[in-house]
Parts: structure tokens; sequence; C-alpha cells
């Protein structure tokens, strides 16, 4: 059950199994290195990133994850990140320890009926469900940062049905719980749910058709909303910024698209925020991605059923098998707009090409180019529109324990 729900491998070195308590030991640590290429606009709009040419820690992952082995196996998961300076993993830079995931699941009713409990990833984006360093690009599409939580505390209940072609999972969480600042009536609160099914397949030729739709409320208790996000870059400064502005509640819808053909695959996603703000004549904010990936090497992405979404590639004939592993081209496009009547917060889009080299399950290589072409006021003067763009390369070593 725990392979299932978290896509581990079938090593057994770093498991416990015992008659009451099956435990795994999970660790990743991503190695990047960027550079930035800048014209003179960018400049303007963003200042001199120079200094970000660097080598850095993505990340440092450790946890462990099981099952709990009543009459029906109760699931529980616990990581967190050490040394982690990452926006998307949901810490700041003086961050040494950051809380990722601690929840359990309990089945209650049918095959596959689970409640959860704790903190968790909101149920909504094939791309947030997913980790995010098994996805088509380095990083995830500004629009999915920018508009949706990484995970937060509460409770959700899911289910698989339709023989395996229907997925749903809702849940009720706050900030309350992490946050801890204001009391439970001043803190936001927000509902979402998350419908997927596999609109077609055929096992045989390996292509499947999944679609999905999620639905997320934010009820804005805290009186203010900002949003905000970087150039697909963890590190660095908010490129587009709606900066505070006061707000009483949000409606986000999120449209999911993913295709998979023997080595390709083909997805898209779409999210629209719009935001209950009188005072700012309650602007919406969207973005959007596409993005293809193929393997020259001729593997194939299975599909997980019950979390609905594209599992982790294994390679045909890696390094222990005395072959080369798998090469996979990847290429995606991403557009984001803060904008809207009373609030300027910029427009962007970004496109990027990769290369990513698999040569074990568990190793991952990868290299990047991306164009970010800004539009946004001038930081210097306040001048607007600026149209600016910077060229980007970033590089990946990943290393993974699960």
């Amino acid at each position: 059950m725990i392979k299932n729900d978290l896509n581990t491998s079938e090593y057994d070195w770093n498991a416990i199994n015992s008659k009451w308590v099956n435990m795994r030991a999970l660790a990743m640590m991503a190695l990047d290195g960027t550079s930035f290429h800048q014209d003179a606009t960018n400049l303007e709009q963003v200042g001199d990133l120079s200094d970000y040419n660097r080598g850095d820690i993505r990340g440092i992952r450790l946890g462990v994850g099981g099952t709990i082995n009543f009459d029906r196996a109760w699931t529980y998961l616990a990581s967190g990140s050490v040394n982690s300076f990452a926006h998307d993993f949901n810490s700041t830079k003086d961050d040494r320890f950051t809380l990722f995931d601690f929840v359990l699941g309990i089945p209650v009713w049918g095959e596959y009926t689970r409640v959860q409990i704790g903190k968790m990833k909101e149920p909504i984006s094939m791309e947030r469900t997913m980790g995010m360093v098994f996805e088509q690009v380095m990083e995830r599409p500004m629009h999915l940062d920018a508009l949706l939580s990484s995970r937060n505390t509460g409770i959700s209940i899911s289910n698989l049905v339709a023989d395996k072609r229907i997925t749903w999972k809702a849940g009720f969480y706050s900030r309350y719980f992490e946050r801890g600042t204001n009391s439970w009536s001043k803190s936001n609160r927000q509902a979402v749910v998350r419908v997927t099914t596999v609109a077609y397949e055929d096992k045989e030729a390996q292509r499947l058709l999944h679609l999905g739709t999620a639905y997320r409320y934010e009820d804005i208790r805290e009186k203010t909303v900002r949003y905000d996000v970087g150039p697909e870059q963890y590190f660095v400064d908010p490129w587009l910024d709606t900066g505070e502005f006061t707000a009483d509640s949000s409606n986000t819808v999120n449209l999911e698209l993913t295709y998979l053909d023997g080595p390709l695959w083909l997805a898209s996603e779409y999210t629209a925020t719009a935001v209950d703000a009188p005072q700012s004549r309650n602007p919406i904010f969207k973005g959007f991605h596409v993005a293809a990936n193929y393997f020259f090497t001729g593997e194939h992405r299975e599909y997980n059923y019950r979390r609905a979404v594209v599992r982790r590639i294994t390679p045909i004939l890696d390094f222990s098998k005395e072959g080369w592993g798998a090469v996979e081209l990847s290429a995606r496009y991403s557009y984001m707009d803060l904008s809207d009547r009373a609030i300027k917060g910029g427009e962007m889009d970004i496109t990027s090409l990769g290369l990513i080299w698999h040569p074990r399950r568990d190793i991952q290589f990868h290299v990047q180019w991306s164009r970010a072409n800004l539009d946004k006021a001038s930081s210097q003067t306040g001048r607007y529109p600026l149209n600016g763009h910077a060229d980007i390369m970033q590089f990946r070593l990943l290393l993974v324990v699960d």
C-alpha cells in the first residue's frame, strides 16, 4: 500500500518490516547550479542578478513512511528538509529545518476510500500533487507557485471509483495550525476538491488520457492577501508581485490535461483565481503552461491510478544492467498574469528546454535553458510597461533513497 501511494522502489535495505509496523527511510538531495544573463531592460526591472550565478543545495529531504498493520493497514508519512532555502519547499532563508509532511492515512470504507489527517499537500493540480523533482521541467510552472499553496494542515477524504477511472479528493484546511499567530476565528481557511478521470486508455499501445479539474475556496480572515512569484527560480526575489491588498475571499479553478503515448508525455494546466476585493475592483489572476517530454531511449511513464499522477521513470537498462540509463528531452512554455484592474503585479512568460539523463532510477542529471520575458515597471523609475528578458542556465544532480 505504501509503495502504491509513494511510488517507492523495491529496495529493502532501507526498510523495517514487522508484524505491527512497516517503515521505510526516505531521503533526497538536489544540487543545483544557475547562471543568469540579463538584458538592460531586465536589469532595470529586477536589478543585477550576477550574485546569484552560483551552485546551491536545492534541498536535502529526510523522512519515513510506512504502514501500521491493523486489519486494514493505516499509512503514515513524515518528512522534512535540512538547510532548504527553497521557496517551493515553504521555508525561509533562516530555516534550519522545515516540516513538509506529517500525515496519517486511515481506510474507512470500500477498497480505496481513505481519510488523511495532518500536514499534507492540498488536493489541487497534478503538478502540485507530484514530487517536484520528478516532473517535466526543473521547477514547477510559475502560475502554480503564485496561485496555489503547496502544503497545508487539515483533513481530507479521497476515493477511487468506476473501475479505477475516476478519483476524487476533498479537504478542509487552516493556516492556524502552522502559523499560530492569529486565533482560530481570525485565521484563513481553505476548502479544496479535485476530480480526475482516465478519459481514454489503451494499455497495449501504452496510451492514456488524463483529465482533471479542481476548485479551491479561501476565506481570507486575515484581511489581506498577496500573490508573487519568481522566474521559476527558488532563490530569486519575486519578479511578479501584487503587493498586499485587502480581500475577503478568493475562488480558484484549476484544469489539468495529461496524455501518455509510449515515450511521449504531453501535459498542460490552467489556473485562474478570482479575488473578492472590492477596493481593488475584484481582480482575476490567471496562468497556464504546456509541456512535452520524450524519451530517446524508449521508456514509458506509468500512471498512478490512486493518486491520479504520472509516476517517476525507471530506466530500461541502467548502469547496474550494463546500460546507459534513460535520456529524456523536455520542453515547456508557461505564462502568468498578475495584473488586472487596480492591481499591477506584472506579466511574464517563460520558455524552457532541457535534457535529463537518468543513469539509474535513483540518480538524475538535468541541464536546462530558459528564456524569461517580463512585462513590469522599472524598479528604479517606475516607468511602465517595460519588456525585458533574461536567459537562465540551470544544472541539477539529484540523488534519491526511497
